[in-house]
């Protein structure tokens, strides 16, 4: 089975649900994962008023993505900051995005088909939950393209289908706002990120360090990753040739001849996110904390990759304030 691809950020996002009958909002949310940030609705007014009005700030493929010159013209072209994309770790409303809505059908203030049509965004998905006699205009909305998915609160397989049917659609809708930064990154990419050795190895990689955001970074090129509770790694990917590049760069400092030769042998990976001679003592520059041990990976050409925990980051970010954690505390703690 061919991987999904890895988009150019993930960050993890909030959904809602809605149904006039506040009992079955109480029991139907026990169904659902302990790491989704949810908030319910009894009220299809006060539902709408929260989607539509959500959006503090552009989202961030308008932020970062610009035109140089006509928009619509030929010969226009496009300009993507990067620095906007990793710096969105910092923005403390990142989770409170609504990436998916799931209405009941049967309301008695507007059925959720209405709902569904109130809604401003075109890139929510939309989950409509029907009763035994509701299929047929389940269906017809599904083809219409007026809700993304359709689930029946009788199908004894409710709790699986929920929780699968909210992840996909969230990776749908995170597919959707990063398209145009994911077709700008395509024309100068590094083209480890499509093949498929590197793909399954990200996927170990978010499962082994509980990985729940991630952001393409450049210079060098990988991510800048973050776990449930806030640590920071950046993940660093080099072809051979680039790392024999970096032995070129760094022998004006006349680094350490242990460094050099675990350069030569693809040992390591050096990251000089702060030059030797910006180093206020002379003398003093600790090498070993700018070199990493690199491990490899086989796709059209052998790659090196390291992991670095707790990187330097000019990014103001703080994991105990502003992670997915602290976060989804905050929530239980509003009630």
């Amino acid at each position: 089975m061919k991987p999904r691809r890895i988009l150019p950020y993930y960050h993890p996002s909030t959904v809602i649900f809605v149904d006039d009958n506040e009992r079955f909002l109480d029991s139907f949310t026990l169904l659902l994962s302990e790491r989704l940030a949810v908030r319910c609705f009894s009220s299809t007014s006060s539902a709408l008023s929260v989607i539509n009005d959500n959006a503090v700030q552009p989202p961030l493929d308008k932020r970062c993505v610009s035109f140089l010159g006509a928009q619509h013209r030929p010969g226009g072209t496009l300009r993507l900051d990067l620095a906007l994309v990793e710096q969105e770790i910092s923005n403390p409303h990142r989770f409170n995005d609504i990436s998916v809505v799931v209405v009941d059908y049967d309301m008695p203030e507007m059925s959720g088909l209405e709902f569904c049509q109130a809604i401003d965004s075109r890139r929510i998905k939309k989950v409509l939950l029907t009763g035994v006699g509701d299929e047929k205009v389940a269906v017809q909305a599904f083809n219409d393209g007026l809700i993304d998915r359709f689930l029946s609160k009788n199908d004894p397989q409710i709790r699986d289908k929920i929780n699968q049917t909210i992840d996909d659609l969230q990776r749908r809708y995170f597919e959707d706002i990063s398209s145009l930064i994911q077709s700008t990154l395509e024309m100068k990419s590094p083209e480890f990120l499509l093949e498929d050795e590197f793909i399954f190895l990200f996927q170990d990689l978010l499962r082994q360090h509980d990985i729940v955001e991630y952001y393409y970074v450049e210079d060098p090129n990988g991510f800048l990753m973050v776990s449930h509770r806030g640590d920071l790694y950046r993940l660093i990917v080099l072809s051979e040739s680039q790392a024999d590049e970096q032995i070129f760069s760094v022998r004006k400092y006349s680094p350490p001849r242990e460094v050099i030769n675990s350069l030569k042998g693809y040992r390591s990976i050096i990251w000089l996110c702060e030059l030797p001679d910006e180093n206020d003592e002379s003398g003093s520059f600790d090498w070993s904390e700018y070199v990493h041990k690199a491990q490899r990976f086989h796709g059209n050409k052998p790659w090196l990759y390291t992991l670095v925990e707790n990187p330097p980051a000019d990014i103001e970010y703080s994991g105990s304030e502003s992670s997915y954690n602290a976060h989804l505390t905050a929530i239980d703690q509003r009630g």
